[in-house]
């Protein structure tokens, strides 16, 4: 059954540009991530609305499908993402109703299993149907059967969360439960939380450049608390020079800008502590 809606795409010549309009006019988040992808010749962004989200799409060059659209329509909707509970079971359903469906079965997207359907029997919309972590058991769940948890926080006086935020719910869409502490983080309060809530992972986001100091404390703390075995990852802004003395200190992988909220995940499924 459809659930919801997911995102609204729409195509954009320039995604910045358009962020900032959406922001400036509606005061709405800016662009918060975005994904490149060359193979479909084209970049995503994302902006949070609410439960759902808009998703700017912006041709990498002027074949790629959207490059044609954009010739063909201007810019405009593209698409608008319905979420189901099961994408294949969806689209069966919806073709056996005669609507002309563009996948007869679903493939792999950004955020999960998708199908999309033909505009010709939806009214001039192409709608997109997706299935969030849709991949059929790829839960990630660690060697008792319980369900990753993962830690998110923001240690120092950093009060941007914004991409604190994209990837902790990146993660959840990934089905991993997520535990967001917010901003202005004390390496204690970290610890201390990790405790409590019995984590299977811990993620930093520190953009203030304090992170030489806050984070090896962090590691710190969680080994007197018996934890020294917990896998901590960072993100945010890390000159290269103190990659490797973070990695000494116990960080397990640091991701600095730019990096794609499913290489995060991807990380994040293949620690020791989880089985596919």
């Amino acid at each position: 059954m459809i659930t919801g809606l997911h995102h609204v795409a729409l195509a954009v010549r320039d995604m910045d540009e358009t962020a900032a309009f959406y922001s400036t006019t509606f005061g709405l988040p800016g662009l918060e991530v975005t994904e490149t992808l060359p193979d479909q010749g084209v970049r995503a962004g994302f902006i949070s609305l609410g439960n759902a989200r808009i998703e700017l799409l912006q041709p990498l060059r002027p074949d790629s499908t959207v490059g044609r659209f954009l010739e063909r329509h201007g810019e405009g909707l593209h698409h608008l993402c319905l979420e189901t509970d099961d994408v294949t079971a969806e689209l069966a359903r919806i073709g056996g109703q005669g609507v002309t469906l563009i996948d007869q079965a679903p493939r792999h997207g950004l955020d999960g299993l998708i199908g999309f359907l033909h505009p010709k029997s939806t009214g001039s919309v192409l709608i997109e149907l997706v299935q969030v972590n849709g991949e059929g058991g790829a839960i990630a769940v660690i060697q008792d059967g319980r369900v990753l948890r993962v830690l998110i926080a923001k240690p120092g006086l950093d009060g941007h969360d914004r991409g604190a935020k994209v990837v902790a719910r990146a993660l959840r869409d990934a089905g991993m439960e997520v535990i967001y502490t917010g901003i202005r983080q004390t390496p204690d309060m970290i610890a201390e939380a990790a405790l409590q809530e019995d984590v299977d992972a811990v993620g930093l986001s520190i953009l203030s450049g304090a992170h030489m100091e806050l984070c090896p404390r962090v590691i710190q703390l969680l080994r007197e608390k018996g934890m020294g075995d917990l896998p901590v990852f960072i993100g945010g802004i890390i000159p290269e020079e103190d990659i490797a003395p973070l990695k000494v200190a116990g960080i397990q992988a640091v991701f600095g800008p730019g990096t794609s909220t499913s290489t995060i995940v991807d990380f994040v499924r293949g620690l020791p502590v989880v089985q596919q």
